[in-house]
């Protein structure tokens, strides 16, 4: 408490400096007289008797300093003062600060909306009620190829029940979107589909009326909905009425029976209800239950239960599973999660990636500010050597200095924190869907002391090299030599040297990193999707269940869709497919081929329903065989088509067409066989990066489906079609709301939206870097070539060419630049082996990358180099030796 009262005391006697000052000296005074007073008295002239009283008192500017250590400000008084001379010498230098105060603005302002990113998603933990006690459930299944997958229900009912570590468990399933009839014009809603006790789990409470409860789990006859708190303000205007409001769904009543908060956003921001499953209890018992796998699981721990226990646990459930269901659980493992981390997910490998090379950015920017402090130290090189020869200690002018550049770093830091509070809304804007789990970014608490943390550290860094340089240089030799170059000009140099090499070597390793980055992604944009997407137009369209319940009435719908399309003008081809190519997978099964063997089953072929004229308009291959026709419709032969990876890899030297398959793993008096009429080319499913899967088309006439995507391929721009699509559609149904309407390119576009962003991000970040280390290369022989002055105009007296001069300080640049690419090369090599997870076809020390940035480097180092090398050869010999 002593020490705490001791501070403010300080601190108060510094705010009140003038005060104190003023009764200091009015105290100094007052003693100064009376010892005058007692010299007169013992006979002195007045004159005499001041003098004596001063000696005795030992001197005022003594006492004074004497007074300002005994009450402990001084070191704060210093930093005060050293902090006003500071903003004077950027003032008298202003073009020199604001080159340095604008670098280190860049690589904070990067930092902080990198780091913010880093904290909304790694940092911050989830907005639930002790969130560490969350789990995500998932299974594996090593014949498959699972891993971290979605779950069966009937097994996770059984984990639910039999796992004591669980203190309850829900799950959910995305929806997609439903049509919402009954506000005005059909809506589209983003519905998530839930267990009852889902709320309950996360601990999440309604703003308004409740959430679900487990007995809605199962189908009750009546239906009920949670809104969104976005859901509520836009499509209700904020009704607080709107509890136990009936609206209608997909075509049924469902009933509004509470409104989350606005921060509650799980699984996914931008969404506008949850819904119950409303499964039939009787489902539990169904084989189907136990053998699909789609919704995802979580679990609450209880309290005092480590995640090691609760996964053993598990681990004992479901190795009884295996023996007690071996039809679907002989080969289905499972395994937890904390959620936090399964959000996270590949989100954090991206995001480590961004905030490396920002680090590199903020190191790349001290560097160059250090080399223009050293600039500045050059140049008051004779004051600091006269406040040497004054009595200032080293020590004192190196606290001058470091204050100089903590100064300008708290500036460019404020600029900084302006640039990353515009830079996390940018960076929230700019990202493609599914990047981040988050979308708006913020600057909290955590992220102003990282602000705080990295620009004094950075002030430290670059300040540290002129600080340690200050007054080294003997006073008489300073004074004596004016304006030469002696050992110690020579040793600032080599710090200035050091650190434009240090400079190109970080320059390169974040440009190398950006390279390996755009090399992959031009090699992705050049992959054969196995269709052709210009010029065509998916428009998603979903059927409710009501009144669309049979396989005719969807059928005709569709039907009749396809034929008014075919006659919008331009439109040169009309299709319907369940699943747009690059837009994820579609429901996948195990397949057997008949007449083999009962182990020559196949699994996870993809499945998906087509029109007859969906190949042609995509323009995908026919390789063998025929294609779907208008006769391929319920009741005639039950036909598929395969793509040329499944027929490769099941039907090695064999003719597939003709051949017969059933989706089971092993066929019964109950399967269904379906012949193969065609074989035709690949399309990738998922992304670029990824192969194609093993794929069977079905006629959409004998599978109907109640979503569908229409592709139109037409001669004029694909996205002016829309309002024709949409007349047609509101003409058919008007109760009906289109999904989505997208361009193919669009899609293809949004497949490497990631890849994009990230190659975006690095490839500015390493311009930056470039621009600042060519910057530092400049700076550095501008510097060499008007210290040597001298020497130069000595030279060009003795005959020197031009061009030998000029070659003389490029030919440092040089050194300098190539000394950075080694060292920076090596250091790349180990760095970029973290791309490798995020890389296509492209070797993470790939040469040809490493080669062109190195040229680069090197090219745009002899441009910088030139200048001052241009500059230098036109010094005046006859200038020189006058001055001489």
């Amino acid at each position: 408490m002593s020490t705490i009262k001791g501070m403010l005391a300080r601190l108060r006697a510094h705010v009140r400096g003038g005060a104190t000052n003023r009764d200091l000296e009015e105290e100094i005074r007052f003693h100064i007289e009376l010892e005058t007073k007692k010299n007169i008295a013992l006979g002195m002239c007045p004159s005499d008797a001041h003098r004596e009283a001063m000696i005795q008192f030992g001197g005022v500017q003594r006492a004074r300093e004497e007074h300002i250590d005994v009450r402990g400000a001084r070191w704060l008084e210093e930093f005060v003062g050293d902090t006003r001379y500071a903003l004077r010498a950027f003032l008298r230098n202003p073009i020199l600060s604001l080159a340095g105060i604008i670098t280190l603005a860049l690589g904070v302002g990067a930092n902080t909306a990198i780091f913010s990113a880093v904290n909304a998603v790694v940092l911050r933990p989830l907005p639930f009620p002790e969130s560490g006690r969350l789990l995500m459930l998932w299974e594996e299944n090593p014949e498959k190829g699972w891993h971290q997958q979605v779950v069966a229900p009937a097994n996770f009912f059984d984990w639910r029940e039999q796992v004591p570590a669980f203190q309850d468990a829900a799950m959910y399933t995305f929806s997609g979107r439903a049509t919402l009839i009954g506000i005005g014009a059909p809506q589209l809603l983003r519905v998530v589909t839930v267990t009852g006790n889902f709320f309950s789990v996360l601990g999440a409470r309604a703003e308004l009326g409740r959430t679900l409860v487990e007995e809605e789990t199962w189908d009750s006859g009546t239906h009920v909905a949670v809104l969104s708190h976005r859901a509520w303000r836009d499509r209700f205007g904020g009704d607080r009425a709107v509890i136990g409001r009936t609206v209608r769904i997909e075509g049924a009543p469902v009933q509004i029976v509470g409104v989350m908060p606005e921060s509650f956003a799980y699984p996914q921001e931008n969404l506008d209800a949850w819904v119950p499953m409303e499964w039939k209890k009787s489902d539990r018992a169904e084989i189907g239950f136990r053998r699909a796998h789609w919704p995802h699981a979580i679990a609450r721990l209880k309290p005092g239960v480590s995640f090691e226990q609760a996964n053993a646990q598990l681990q004992q459930v479901a190795a009884r599973l295996k023996t007690q269901y071996p039809t679907t659980n002989k080969f289905m493992g499972a395994g937890m999660t904390p959620l936090h981390d399964f959000l996270i997910g590949d989100t954090r490998l991206p995001l480590l990636i961004l905030l490396a090379a920002v680090a590199l950015l903020l190191l790349i920017a001290c560097a160059n500010v250090g080399n223009l402090l050293l600039v500045q130290a050059a140049s008051r090189e004779r004051e600091l050597s006269l406040r040497v020869a004054l009595g200032a200690g080293r020590m004192r002018l190196v606290r001058q200095a470091l204050t100089e550049s903590l100064t300008l770093s708290a500036i460019g830091g404020l600029g900084g924190l302006a640039l990353g509070w515009w830079g996390t809304r940018a960076l929230g804007a700019m990202q493609p869907e599914g990047m981040l789990p988050v979308r708006n970014l913020s600057i909290d608490w955590s992220v102003l002391a990282f602000v705080i943390a990295i620009t004094t550290l950075s002030g430290i860094i670059f300040g540290l090299a002129p600080a340690l340089w200050s007054g080294r240089r003997a006073p008489a030799d300073a004074l004596r030599a004016g304006g030469r170059t002696g050992s110690d000009g020579m040793r600032m140099r080599r710090w200035g040297n050091g650190l434009v090499v240090g400079e190109v070597a970080l320059a390169l390793m974040l440009t190398v990193g950006a390279g390996l980055l755009v090399r992959s992604f031009w090699t992705l944009e050049h992959v054969d999707p196995g269709f052709d997407s210009a010029g065509v137009l998916a428009v998603s369209i979903n059927l409710p269940q009501t009144p669309y319940d049979s396989n005719a009435k969807v059928v005709a719908f569709y039907d009749e869709l396809v034929r008014r399309a075919r006659q919008i003008p331009r439109v040169e081809r009309a299709g319907l497919t369940r699943q747009a190519p690059l837009d994820g997978l579609s429901w996948s099964s195990d397949f057997s081929v008949a007449g083999r063997a009962p182990d020559e089953y196949g699994s996870e072929v993809q499945h998906r329903e087509v029109s007859p004229d969906y190949f042609r308009t995509m323009r995908v291959p026919l390789i063998r065989g025929r294609g779907f026709t208008e006769s391929d419709r319920e009741g005639a032969t039950q036909v598929i088509v395969i793509n040329e990876a499944l027929a490769r890899g099941y039907f090695k030297g064999r003719d597939p067409i003709g051949q017969r398959l059933a989706f089971d793993k092993v066929p019964d008096s109950t399967s269904v066989w379906r012949t193969i009429v065609g074989v035709v080319g690949n399309e990738h499913q998922v992304s670029l990066a990824k192969d194609s899967h093993i794929e069977i088309f079905t006629p959409l006439a004998q599978a109907a489906q109640n979503y569908m995507v229409l592709m139109l391929r037409t001669r004029a721009e694909p996205a002016a079609l829309a309002p024709a699509v949409r007349r047609i559609v509101a003409e058919l149904d008007p109760t009906l709301a289109i999904h989505a309407v997208r361009t193919m390119d669009g899609v293809r576009a949004t497949s490497m939206a990631r890849e994009r962003f990230l190659m975006t991000m690095l490839l500015l970040f390493a311009v930056v870097g470039m621009v600042l280390a060519i910057v530092g290369v400049y700076g550095v022989l501008a510097q060499l070539a008007r210290s040597r002055t001298r020497e130069m105009g000595i030279r060009i007296a003795l005959g020197a060419q031009g061009g030998d001069v000029r070659w003389l300080v490029v030919r440092h640049g040089l050194r300098l630049t190539i000394a950075g690419l080694v060292i920076g090369s090596l250091a790349a090599l180990l760095a970029t082996r973290a791309l490798g997870g995020l890389l296509f076809r492209t070797p993470p020390s790939d040469p040809l990358t490493f080669t062109v940035v190195a040229l680069l480097l090197t090219a745009t180092s002899v441009l910088a180099s030139w200048i001052p090398a241009l500059k230098a050869s036109r010094a005046d010999p006859a200038l020189t030796l006058r001055g001489e």
